[in-house]
């Protein structure tokens, strides 16, 4: 295949794996040569967050993540388990330059400014997190905080 097709080609095989995301309702989808070793339907960071603590970094690593949004804060969770590919439906600025850092490959059908809260103007409160990061283990961290933070002042 020549480099134009296999272009082609994956341009074709990313937008076909972000339309079943979306036709099956799920908002993320990791896998593993031909296998979904874990998919979520449910919103924002939690899913990405739960995959690597249910599967583990080293699971997670050389596999292919669907997933409907990626700002920086996701992109530097994936970096933090260094998959083969990343394919998503938004990819934001931010991210787009983390998973260039850690030479992950990507591909999106857009690419926007921010990641911002939904019907909103405002950051997403993840991508403020993480404003200040550069390292995939720090953003782990932070976001990891984050996550306890939130879940805490639901309680």
């Amino acid at each position: 295949m020549t480099p134009r097709a296999t272009a082609v080609s994956q341009d074709i095989e990313m937008s076909n794996r972000v339309k079943t995301l979306r036709e099956r309702g799920l908002s993320l989808q990791i896998i593993f040569g031909d296998v979904t070793i874990y998919c979520s339907d449910k919103a924002g960071m939690r899913p990405l967050l739960e995959s690597v603590s249910s599967l583990g970094r080293a699971r997670l690593r050389g596999t292919i993540v669907v997933d409907k949004v990626v700002g920086k804060a996701a992109a530097l969770l994936i970096a933090y388990f260094r998959p083969r590919k990343v394919q998503c439906g938004t990819l934001s600025i931010r991210a787009k330059r983390i998973l260039d850092l850690y030479q992950i490959r990507y591909c999106s059908a857009e690419v926007v400014s921010e990641i911002c809260r939904p019907g909103s103007d405002d950051l997403c409160p993840f991508e403020m997190a993480v404003l200040d990061v550069e390292t995939p283990l720090q953003g782990y961290r932070r976001l990891m905080l984050r996550l306890l933070s939130l879940a805490n002042k639901r309680d």
